[in-house]
């Protein structure tokens, strides 16, 4: 398989992907792996809902990396000046982890208009094909929202096993490979799926979601989102950055926005 660096003339717009972006040093992307690492089951006990889920609402170090300018800067070409966060999710993928990653699309989870949606993954370890990377099927954007079957099974990572009833073996597929501090985009609509991590190293990423500040909810749990550059014209629910990690407030906030999608295992934002 062919990785995003092979494509010489990248297009957003034609493919629904793009990358490598250099967006942190090796050193920085180091320092916020270190990070996380160091969160403990004992400081994330108050925590009711997963806290790899919105992270950035809990701890300060995230709320910078979803605002880190060289990000916002990638982005704005495909979402716009007035930019918002939705989510920033943590995928570890474990030394031997054998479940993979079925091929879905990111927007069957909400109900939002528009969908000018682009997920930011910023690699903290290396990403590479045996380890497990993201694929991307090109130009599947353009089919707009398919169906999805929730197959459950045990060996997909997504929570409902969510299958995009897409040939994906007739499109022409790349492999997201990165190095630490490098990220990769792509479009909400886009086929995208992952497969094991055959080494005896983790492969641990960022998932960022971005959108532009004009988006509304039109259907389903109330949705919440962080501006981070520019205006906010919708009609989503507004997130306040932490002022210290793992306070009182945040957790609190956390728990609130979260709660409304506990019922669905949290496949809604």
């Amino acid at each position: 398989m062919q990785s995003l660096l092979d494509i010489a003339d990248q297009d957003y717009e034609r493919d629904g992907c793009a990358g490598p972006v250099r967006v942190l040093t090796k050193e920085a992307a180091t320092g916020v792996l270190d990070h996380l690492n160091a969160v403990r089951d004992q400081d994330v006990a108050a925590v009711k809902h997963p806290w790899i889920y919105k992270s950035y609402l809990l701890f300060t170090w995230m709320n910078e990396l979803v605002r880190n300018p060289a990000i916002l800067d990638a982005v704005t070409p495909i979402v716009g000046p007035d930019i918002m966060v939705m989510s920033a999710d943590i995928w570890r993928k474990d030394p031997g982890e054998t479940r993979h990653i079925s091929f879905h699309q990111d927007a069957g989870y909400w109900s939002l208009d528009p969908l000018d949606i682009t997920t930011a993954w910023v690699a903290l370890t290396p990403a590479t094909i045996e380890n497990g990377c993201m694929a991307f099927a090109l130009g599947t954007h353009k089919l707009r929202l398919v169906e999805h079957d929730n197959t459950y099974a045990p060996d997909n990572m997504l929570s409902h096993g969510q299958t995009a009833r897409i040939n994906i073996e007739s499109c022409t597929q790349v492999a997201a490979v990165l190095q630490p501090g490098e990220m990769s985009m792509h479009h909400a609509l886009l086929a995208h799926g992952s497969g094991p991590n055959t080494t005896d190293q983790p492969r641990v990423g960022i998932c960022i979601r971005y959108l532009p500040g004009r988006i509304r909810q039109t259907d389903g749990p109330p949705l919440s989102a962080m501006l981070v550059r520019g205006q906010h014209h919708g009609n989503l629910t507004l997130e306040d950055p932490p002022a210290a990690d793992l306070s009182p407030e945040a957790i609190a906030q956390h728990t609130q926005l979260l709660e409304p999608h506990a019922a669905t295992r949290y496949v809604n934002f």
